[in-house]
């Protein structure tokens, strides 16, 4: 064939391309938008479970045209770097602790010290009042961002190398806690010795005897093999977690009122399905912990969960007083009166 043919066959070519509809503007090929939803947990947190709820309800809800996508594993950074990441458009969707969201918006703080929540319907009636609703408001006026509900990763209960049987026994004991400012001031007045120890070396930390124990979940112990280390539990029950959900505002403000409206509701929907998800999850792991890997459950004497709820209960005082939220915290110990 001459180059003539091969030249009137590429115009045949180029001719009948352009004549076609552009992929853009078929209905089934529009780019979906993006929602990078981040968290420092690894695959196996509850968190990550309730990321893939929010995942399910907004493209379902949206008929695909808003896809989420996971990034966890710390791979964009910490939580202090994820809060940051919201405020310069890198991240659209995270889970803090609320101590850790603290360093950001101080009256989160209200859910952080031991023995805030009395039992889950405790933790979700304060959810349901005007606690959360002032929360909310100062999470928009403060950061500009949705502050959605809270996911939780369940129970938080002391575990340790060697056996404990009551609240005494923290005494002196090198113990891995959270670092807020009131959990530290908690567990001293408990007797025990906060140890800074990152999160992924607390293993390591535990087998080297470096920390006496740490208080942490039922599902952390599983998906961190902790118990490995350590099999003894003390069931002080001194933490509900209340972990807040936040959704960029700067990301819903890019979308079409429609679309804001169904992702700001999808949070919120994946939040209350998550929560009794990973309570169910945590309690099913406790299980597994006894009956598979001989974890030992030693259950604290009502008396000693009474004195600790009392030392603690100053100390939830003296935090309100920090974050100017005396009236809350007083609303959230009326609330327990009642479960």
């Amino acid at each position: 064939m001459s180059r003539f043919c091969y030249f009137l066959l590429s115009l045949c070519g180029i001719a009948l391309f352009f004549s076609q509809p552009a992929a853009s503007q078929t209905p089934g090929s529009v780019r979906p938008i993006s929602l990078r939803a981040a968290l420092n947990n690894p695959k196996i947190s509850g968190q990550y479970q309730g990321i893939l709820i929010f995942k399910k309800l907004v493209e379902e809800r949206t008929g695909g045209r808003i896809a989420v996508e996971i990034i966890a594993d710390g791979i964009l950074g910490d939580e202090e770097q994820l809060a940051e990441g919201m405020q310069q458009g890198t991240v659209d969707f995270t889970i803090h602790s609320s101590a850790k969201y603290a360093n950001s918006v101080p009256e989160m703080d209200i859910y952080s010290p031991p023995y805030t929540f009395k039992n889950w319907d405790h933790m979700k009636a304060v959810m349901n009042s005007p606690v959360n609703d002032k929360l909310v408001q100062i999470v928009m006026e403060r950061r500009g961002d949705h502050f959605v509900g809270v996911y939780t990763e369940g129970l938080r209960n002391v575990f340790t190398r060697k056996e404990i049987h009551k609240l005494d026994d923290l005494k002196g004991l090198r113990l891995r806690t959270m670092t807020g400012p009131s959990e530290l001031g908690a567990w001293r007045a408990l007797g025990a010795n906060p140890t800074p120890t990152g999160y992924l070396e607390l293993y390591s930390a535990l087998q080297s005897g470096s920390v006496d124990g740490a208080e942490n979940t039922m599902t952390a112990l599983i998906g961190m093999r902790f118990h490995e280390a350590a099999k003894y539990v003390l069931r002080t029950a001194h933490n509900y977690m209340a972990m807040p959900a936040i959704l960029s505002g700067k990301f819903v403000k890019k979308l079409p009122k429609e679309l804001g409206d169904i992702v700001i509701q999808a949070a919120k929907d994946s939040a209350r399905e998550q929560l009794d998800w990973a309570i169910e999850f945590d309690r099913n792991n406790e299980k597994i912990l006894k009956e598979q890997y001989g974890v030992k459950i030693t259950e604290l004497s009502k008396a000693d969960y009474e004195k600790a709820l009392s030392i603690c209960m100053s100390q939830h005082i003296d935090n309100a007083k920090r974050i100017g939220m005396e009236s809350e915290q007083k609303l959230i110990a009326d609330l327990r009166k009642k479960y």
